[in-house]
């Protein structure tokens, strides 16, 4: 099923990956830090996109580490994100909501609404996509299953 509603993302929406392509082309700095959103762009169904301090709730993702964006200052993060928002997140932000809005007005059907609501769920990633992961669809069930369990431990002690 993801196969099929990427590929109708692709064919309807193709624009939004490019332009985020283009972003991280023109911030090559950035472009390593930028790489998973980029790709979540290309083909986001079977994933989904989790911030890092969600993450960091969890000892194993403390363990693993590794050289990132995400690991870096809080002030390093919002910067990027700073100049991201006004050079091409805003950008980004309104193709999706334009894309979104055009899915609805001329592919209004069962199939489509998957593609509807992957765009407006993007438009926040647009804004601020650095602090944030790209996990598989089973890894972050598996993740609000254990957060649900931690919870309900707190709650009946």
């Amino acid at each position: 099923m993801s196969l099929l509603a990427n590929i109708l993302w692709l064919v309807t929406s193709f624009f939004v990956p490019l332009f985020y392509l283009i972003g991280g082309i023109v911030f090559f700095p950035l472009l390593p830090f930028l790489y998973p959103v980029i790709g979540y762009s290309f083909l986001p169904f079977g994933r989904e996109i989790v911030s890092t301090s969600y993450l960091k709730q969890f000892k194993d993702y403390e363990q693993t580490g590794g050289k990132n964006l995400d690991n870096s200052s809080g002030v390093v993060r919002f910067l990027a994100n700073f100049v991201w928002i006004f050079t091409f997140g805003w950008v980004l932000a309104l193709l999706h909501i334009l894309a979104g809005l055009i899915n609805v007005a001329l592919f209004w059907t069962i199939i489509a609404i998957p593609n509807i609501m992957a765009h407006f769920r993007m438009v926040p990633i647009a804004f601020a996509p650095f602090g944030r992961k790209v996990i598989s669809k089973e890894v972050a069930k598996k993740l609000r299953d254990m957060k649900a369990d931690k919870d309900l431990k707190n709650i009946t002690g």
